[in-house]
């Protein structure tokens, strides 16, 4: 991907990211896998494992329900690392999930609420959307923003602040290949005041153009 962006904002710097998974799907709805991606944090570079598991089920009417649970670990601080659990339900057309982390990104608390769909619009296109709004937890905690984004050189440490939500949104197109998946997306990000928030946060870092090759076996 040219740019390795979670949840609206940038986990590689704006630079481009290598990524790959593996997953397992079991007959008995059992389900998990092993995702990774390079990323950067202020100039060093490494890596995110996510590492996860659920339970999936299709009812009657053609919805699949399911729940789980996953960790992100990173090697460019240990400090971000968190686990997160989810519960959500697939329609025809669209994916609806809830996530909740209780130290979300090793800081606060978090709820993250998301739709996803796609519309096939030729054989091999289709038009990508995305919706996500995330809410972070008491504004009695302190979070960490290096200056100049908020802290202080001797004292990084900020309240939260009273607006501890935002919103994030991607719509694109995508294109079947015989190399690849081909993507080409934009994606927005609106933090509300810019308060603190919880890593990773940028008040800079609102828009950007993502192109991605993803190949499947």
């Amino acid at each position: 991907m040219s740019d390795y962006r979670y949840r609206g904002y940038s986990l590689s710097d704006g630079d481009p990211a290598l990524q790959a998974s593996i997953a397992y799907d079991a007959d008995n709805g059992l389900y998990g896998g092993l995702f990774a991606s390079s990323v950067r944090d202020a100039g060093d570079a490494g890596v995110q494992f996510v590492p996860y598991v659920g339970f999936a089920r299709r009812d009657a009417h053609g919805r699949s329900w399911d729940v789980g649970a996953r960790w992100s670990h990173f090697t460019t601080d240990d400090a971000w690392n968190y686990a997160e659990v989810h519960a959500g339900v697939t329609l025809r057309r669209v994916a609806l999930r809830v996530h909740y982390a209780p130290d979300y990104f090793g800081q606060v608390s978090n709820l993250y609420a998301e739709a996803d769909g796609s519309v096939r619009v030729r054989d091999r296109l289709r038009v990508l959307w995305h919706v996500g709004v995330s809410h972070s937890g008491s504004p009695d905690r302190y979070v960490h923003v290096p200056a100049p984004y908020g802290g202080y050189s001797n004292n990084p440490y900020v309240p939260e602040g009273t607006d501890r939500t935002r919103v994030d949104l991607r719509t694109g197109i995508a294109f079947d290949t015989r190399v690849c998946d081909v993507q080409l997306t934009w994606q927005y990000v609106d933090d509300g005041n810019a308060s603190a928030y919880a890593a990773p946060w940028d008040p800079t870092d609102r828009a950007g153009w993502v192109v991605g090759c993803a190949k499947h076996w």
